[in-house]
């Protein structure tokens, strides 16, 4: 079962907890409902018969609404009709973002534990990804160590804040250490911000648009599905310097054409008309601090997350297993999947770690709690 590919094992966890009844923190899928005010814009602009094509770089009223939004929370302009496009969904705009940065033979540099869909990215463009691995006790960042992976043909840093897996939030004091190292250099940022709006203890919400002299360097891809509980639509946005937007525009145009009309048209209506974009945020923080009481009562150890909706739990006071056996007797015996650490390291790093999401019926973490607590 070790050797089963991170490609297939969230299905074969979804399936299992189907045929175990197990509760299913394995996925990121969570349970709010759309927000009836949302819904209700989209059943009217599909009612009305808006369900052509949207332009390609995506309609330009939520784009507007996008750029009035970065200019309001972070003081920084970018222009509706150059500097900003619609994508469908976060990794389709981080696949298409470095599709436009890097080339063959380029270097990329991504800290670890990282998100499946960056290697894939880096790869086929004949580029080679530069692995850092952040601290497993806090997931923090060695910066001298870091600047060590540095060389002539480093294009590109991949930054994803707040982070997933691990939820942590890249503090001032380490964005101003990388805005240091990078300074003098041609190096571009390419910054995953698909949870900026799931954070936590009155942060205020994360972009490196609020760090000016790394925002001038930066693309920044955000996801308008996570905050607002709609992952299945499938909208993203990248913001990026004209001459590196027309870049992306290029990919993007034969890549996906265009990104769902009435959709797209929706989120406008709603987003333009309220300034914060994270409804659930406080009930995020309410399931987070809910779960962490119940999981103090297990044998598993863990760090209080800033962001997003995931939780890491080491596990290694409890069996010797690698992370994915353990997953599987989780599923099997006790009723609960989990998403082995491991699949997010390019080595298979097997640190006795494991990924739940919290973002569930307060019922579903309180059994899922309780069989948790059995181990």
């Amino acid at each position: 079962m070790s050797k089963l590919s991170s490609t297939n094992l969230v299905s074969a966890f979804a399936q299992i907890a189907a045929e175990k009844n197990a509760v299913n923190l394995s996925n990121d899928h969570t349970d709010f409902p759309c927000q009836p005010e949302l819904l209700a814009s989209l059943v009217k602009h599909i009612s009305d018969g808006r369900n052509k094509y949207a332009p390609s770089e995506g309609v330009y009223g939520l784009r507007q609404v996008i750029a009035n939004r970065y200019k309001t929370d972070f003081d920084i302009s970018f222009n509706p009709e150059t500097e900003i496009t619609i994508t469908a969904g976060a990794i389709q705009a981080l696949y298409t973002a470095i599709s436009s940065l890097i080339k063959e033979g380029d270097e990329v540099i991504l800290f670890e534990p990282a998100f499946e869909t960056y290697i894939p990215a880096i790869e086929a463009r004949g580029a080679r990804p530069i692995f850092f691995q952040l601290n497993p006790t806090d997931f923090s960042v060695d910066w001298t160590a870091f600047t060590k992976l540095i060389t002539s043909k480093t294009k590109l840093i991949i930054l994803n804040c707040p982070h997933n897996p691990s939820g942590k939030i890249m503090p001032d004091e380490s964005l101003e250490q990388l805005q240091r190292i990078l300074n003098g250099t041609k190096i571009s940022i390419l910054s995953d911000e698909a949870f900026a709006d799931l954070v936590y203890d009155e942060r205020p919400v994360f972009s490196i648009a609020r760090y000016p002299k790394l925002a001038e360097r930066s693309v920044i891809v955000g996801s308008l599905g996570k905050a607002l509980c709609v992952p299945g639509w499938k909208i993203g946005y990248c913001l990026a310097p004209e001459s590196v937007m027309d870049s992306f525009r290029q990919v993007h145009k034969y890549l996906i054409s265009s990104v769902n009309l009435p959709i797209q048209l929706a989120l406008a209506d709603y987003l333009g008309s309220h300034q914060c974009w994270s409804p659930f945020r406080s009930e995020f923080q309410h399931r987070r601090d809910f779960f962490n009481s119940l999981l103090d009562k297990t044998r598993f150890k863990f760090n209080r997350v800033e962001g997003g909706y995931f939780q890491i739990l080491n596990y290694e006071n409890i069996s010797t297993e690698n992370d994915i056996d353990f997953c599987y007797r989780l599923a099997i015996e006790h009723g609960v999947t989990a998403y082995p650490l491991s699949l997010f390291y390019h080595d298979k790093l097997d640190q006795s770690m494991i990924r739940v999401c919290f973002g569930k019926r307060e019922e579903d973490l309180r059994l899922a709690a309780k069989r948790l607590a059995e181990l």
